[in-house]
């Protein structure tokens, strides 16, 4: 089988290639994809979501490159326009896409179609088994909170992978009925939406943060049942449980939360 050179600025199609046994055809990544490499040494960073020189890509000269919608937008024309074999991947807005668009479609864009067939099924198949957990009941009211560094925050509205896989865990996000991607929510409006549950999404450089001093940055939303009853969990970002990554280990994610409902709020 021919061997690829393969530059990954994507963290979910670097998972996706590692799971497809292409870990070793990879010579190029980003900073974020190292979670997901079994092996990091030798893998160059050849660029981050702001910046991709060509220059670096022209040193690793590699076959593929993959980039990634909504960061990557403006530099893949200048990365194409350089005469490299680029693939702008879309953002998931479900979780069936990131079945579809990054699993199927990045094996099929390297040759491991059938490989890439298989992962898909056994995560659809996952993906039926956590779905059928839901006995019908209420669905608790879930708020998922990504906290920047700058101490802003954003949220995901009914078009994202987090809003369909908190229905698929047996939840039901607080802006379900919000037709939008990340957005920023107001506060009053986080308040009136009453979550049951708060999930607050931690990466660097909030390693620390604890709840008491969550509660203290977010003073706005102590209204809510969720501040009154101490139902706020701060997720560190791991490999196998990350709000904000939309690649095959999302699957995971939506198998933890869904434990963590019935656990939680029982």
């Amino acid at each position: 089988m021919l061997r690829l050179r393969i530059v990954s600025l994507s963290p979910a199609v670097t998972e996706t290639l590692v799971l497809l046994g292409l870990e070793d055809e990879i010579v190029g990544v980003t900073p974020w994809c190292r979670m997901y490499l079994n092996n990091p040494v030798g893998k160059e960073i050849a660029g981050t979501y702001l910046h991709v020189p060509i220059k670096k890509l022209r040193d690793l000269n590699p076959d593929i490159v993959f980039l990634q919608s909504r960061v990557h937008d403006k530099i893949f024309s200048d990365v194409k326009s350089a005469g490299f074999n680029a693939y702008l991947m879309p953002l998931p807005t479900n979780v069936s896409a990131i079945i579809s668009h990054i699993v199927l479609d990045v094996g099929s864009i390297v040759g491991r179609y059938y490989e890439s067939r298989r992962l898909a099924e056994e995560l659809l198949a996952k993906v039926v088994e956590i779905y059928n957990r839901f006995d019908g009941g209420r669905r608790p009211r879930i708020y998922v909170e990504y906290l920047w560094p700058d101490k802003t925050y954003s949220t995901g509205g009914a078009l994202t992978f987090i809003d369909d896989g908190i229905w698929i865990a047996g939840g039901e996000s607080i802006f379900h009925d919000t037709p939008k991607e990340f957005f920023n929510p107001r506060d009053e409006d986080i308040v009136a939406k009453n979550p049951d549950l708060i999930l607050v999404n931690i990466e660097p450089p909030w390693e620390s943060l604890t709840i008491d001093k969550y509660k203290e940055i977010r003073v706005p939303l102590s209204g809510s049942d969720a501040f009154k009853y101490n139902r706020i969990l701060l997720v560190k970002e791991t490999r196998d449980v990350n709000l904000a990554h939309f690649g095959p280990s999302f699957i995971s994610t939506i198998d933890w939360l869904s434990k963590t409902l019935r656990q939680y709020l029982r």
